[in-house]
């Protein structure tokens, strides 16, 4: 009860805010002036016939010449309609520029402007660089004439369905073309505008009293005659009695089109057919406007609320018939109130409420059945292709209709052409050495009306394998008692003999492999002891020469050794120490991969750890005639966190195959950057002749000198090995980079504290 509850709490808050939210945004317009444009057809009229186009047509151009024409044409035109009274004429021309060639036309528009006094001329406002400038006509011409703007809007989707009654730039104030006419002859409606108000910035240009148009009836025209007929008097001057005169372009390639709604043959509108509606429309009283915004929005709100209603007490089996039946009311009352209030009404928002209201309301029980549905299929799915035997349903004659992916991996490539191929046209049966066929098998079982097993029969898959398996027809009962068909199991016994195979020999070469792994680790072990002991019975022995060679290098007064001894002692001694040094080498191996080596992880300075390496490191370099450039770019206050006796012995161990392996007069850099926030990386750049990229991989490993054994370079290859795995204890990393022919860079990456 309290999940139903919650459920009804859910729909109605989720209701609630959906309207808020599409009213707010307006982000159905598109959906309601497609709605707008279809009820526009259901309550369009014919045209007025009190309104007469005059029209500026292919006809008029071809005989009166090219556009524009001469001013005396347009004084001709109004002198020729004078007599005749209309109520106004409306020319549709912009009159901007004088005709400085012949003032004399100008001037005889300008009389024949003033002796009617009834005509409209139009103003254009627009934008002209970052300013919005007036196009009025010639002074002599708006003296004598009224003036209404010309401008049209176009809405999001570029359709022209309302006008501005009023616009405004600065001081300026101009009514519409189509309201300028019509208030010549009642000018009180001047005094009481319809149309929405628009609040914009006064300091540019301001429309107010926006007005959609309801257009004509598409089936229907206004009276229109051509201008070079009314000029040759071929059309009786009664017909322009007592009616509005449009006179305006309508040949195609000099006159701007609009997109309507509604148009003649569904064109689009010329500027004066777009006066002319909306004339058509102050003399029907019948210009709309959209509901106020906040009219709207209580009316949305109100709807939604009906939704919420009829979608908590309705059934799910009326709900649907009631969402529709409501859908339908709200399309109607926007009708009924364009018709008779002449306000729109946008009904997208209250219409997608209504209809969410339904799935809202039955999506537990659409998701319930739809989860049950879909979890049977999956069910049945995953069964099927879960079981490791083949499942093949047939009908009651051993047509094949499904196969699982288990009775497909039997057959390979020899699937079925069709879906109704016969079975036995791929398999073939043997029980206890005599050929079956499997449809007979089936009819047996139809007629037996119960499972048929077979146990160790000869399966052949159309001669191409042949394996030894278990066989299970079984016929399919529908749930009234009709039978569907039958289907057969089969149950590879090979497949699982050669399983039990190839496992008995993983488990013998496990076997295998666990004996080698023993036998290396063992062959290690005896490796380290045996390096560590030797390392410590050859240091000793050792010792003693190098300190011997030093008495004998220190010089006795009185029994100085000749120049080519101490020649041979300096030899004895620069050997002995070298080989000092590769014992040492070995030792430290031999530690490190007996697990015995140790490192006390502390703080050192960065700056100092490479000033001294510097230090330590710059007589070698001096005496191979090397440049040694040191660019340390970071803090001096950094700390490693690092062994300071390794982090050197890395470092001077960089450094001197650095300058062991360097061209002659060559150079080596030494520099650090920034790798992370926790990490520092110090790198030690040669010229020498770089490492190829297998090179590259086998650098690391113990005993590996690369050809360097064929060289003058002393060495055992284990330098960087132990470099790498003291590193490695100090949760730092080693690297290289380089190119054959310029150079290497070997790096050491250590955290900071």
């Amino acid at each position: 009860m309290a999940t139903c509850h919650f459920e009804k709490s859910l729909i109605v808050l989720l209701l609630i805010l959906f309207t808020v939210g599409l009213s707010y945004t307006d982000a159905l317009w598109r959906f309601d002036r497609w709605i707008y444009d279809a009820q526009l057809k259901l309550l369009a009229t014919p045209a007025s016939k009190d309104i007469v186009i005059i029209e500026v047509d292919q006809k008029s151009l071809q005989k009166l010449g090219r556009w524009p024409w001469s001013r005396d044409i347009h004084a001709r035109l109004l002198e020729t309609l004078a007599p005749a009274k209309p109520k106004a004429i409306g020319l549709d021309f912009i009159f901007s520029e004088a005709d400085r060639q012949h003032p004399e036309l100008d001037a005889h528009l300008s009389r024949a402007l003033a002796n009617y006094g009834q005509v409209v001329l139009p103003v254009i406002i627009e934008q002209n660089g970052n300013k919005m400038v007036e196009t009025l006509p010639l002074p002599d011409y708006a003296k004598h004439a009224v003036l209404g703007h010309a401008n049209v809007d176009l809405d999001k989707d570029g359709i022209s369905r309302s006008i501005l009654l009023q616009l405004s730039l600065g001081d300026s104030q101009w009514s519409a073309m189509p309201l300028a006419i019509y208030a010549l002859s009642h000018p009180e409606i001047l005094a009481n505008l319809p149309g929405l108000r628009i609040e914009t910035s006064p300091e540019s240009m301001h429309g107010d009293y926006r007005v959609w148009l309801p257009f004509f009836a598409p089936g229907s025209d206004f009276v229109r005659v051509s201008y070079l007929d009314v000029l040759s008097g071929k059309v009786s001057g009664q017909l322009f009695t007592d009616k509005y005169v449009l006179v305006g372009l309508t040949a195609s390639g000099i006159e701007r089109d609009l997109p309507a709604p509604l148009a003649i043959g569904s064109r689009p509108m010329s500027g004066v057919d777009f006066v002319a509606a909306g004339l058509d429309g102050l003399l029907k009283q019948t210009l709309w406007q959209p509901l106020p915004g906040h009219w709207q929005f209580l009316l949305s709100l109100a709807i939604a609320g009906i939704a919420i209603k009829i979608s908590t007490c309705f059934s799910l089996r009326w709900l649907a018939l009631a969402v529709s039946t409501l859908s339908m009311a709200i399309l109607l009352f926007c009708l009924v109130l364009l018709h008779t209030s002449h306000y729109w009404f946008a009904p997208s928002v209250a219409l997608l409420v209504l209809i969410i209201s339904y799935p809202l309301r039955s999506w537990r029980h659409f998701e319930k059945l739809i989860q049950s549905l879909f979890a049977e299929r999956k069910r049945a799915y995953i069964t099927l292709n879960a079981i490791v035997d083949g499942v093949i349903t047939t009908d009651n004659k051993g047509s094949i209709e499904y196969m699982n992916a288990a009775a497909l991996d039997i057959i390979g490539s020899k699937r079925p052409k069709t879906s109704s191929q016969n079975i036995d046209d791929i398999f073939s049966l043997e029980i206890d050495g005599k050929p079956h066929r499997i449809a007979e098998l089936i009819q047996q079982s139809v007629i037996n009306q119960g499972p048929l097993k077979i146990s160790n029969s000869r399966l052949s898959i159309s001669d191409h394998y042949a394996m030894n398996a278990n066989l299970t027809i079984a016929p399919l009962i529908g749930s009234r008692g009709a039978l569907m068909g039958t289907v057969l199991t089969i149950n590879d016994i090979g497949e699982r003999m050669l399983m039990a195979k190839m496992l008995l020999k993983k488990a013998e070469e496990q076997t295998v492999m666990r004996e080698l792994i023993n036998r290396t680790e063992q062959v290690s072990l005896a490796k380290s002891q045996f390096l560590s002991q030797m390392s410590h019975e050859l240091r000793t022995p050792l010792n003693a020469i190098i300190g011997f060679a030093q008495l004998m290098q220190m010089d006795d007064p009185e029994h100085p050794l000749a120049e080519t001894h101490l020649d041979s002692v300096n030899e004895i001694l620069k050997a002995g120490l070298h080989l000092l040094g590769l014992i040492n080498e070995l030792l430290d191996l031999a530690k490190i991969e007996s697990g015995k080596i140790s490192v006390n992880i502390g703080s050192i300075n960065l700056a100092e750890l490479i000033k001294d390496c510097q230090t330590l490191i710059t007589p070698l370099v001096q005496n191979k005639g090397l440049a040694l450039i040191v660019d340390n770019p970071l803090p001096e206050n950094i700390e490693l966190q690092a062994d300071p006796k390794r982090a050197k012995q890395i470092l001077l161990n960089f450094l001197s195959n650095a300058v062991k392996y360097n061209r002659p007069n060559g150079s080596i850099n030494l520099s650090s950057s920034w790798v992370d926030d926790n990490r520092v990386r110090i790198s030690i750049t040669d010229t020498g002749k770089g490492l190829a990229e297998q090179q590259q991989q086998l650098l690391f490993q113990s005993f590996q000198r690369l050809g360097a054994d064929n060289t003058e370079i002393e060495g055992t290859g284990i330098g960087l090995a132990i470099t790498k795995q003291l590193a490695e204890l100090m949760n730092g990393t080693v690297g290289v980079s380089s190119t054959p022919g310029v150079g290497s860079t070997f790096w050491v990456e250590l955290l900071i504290r």
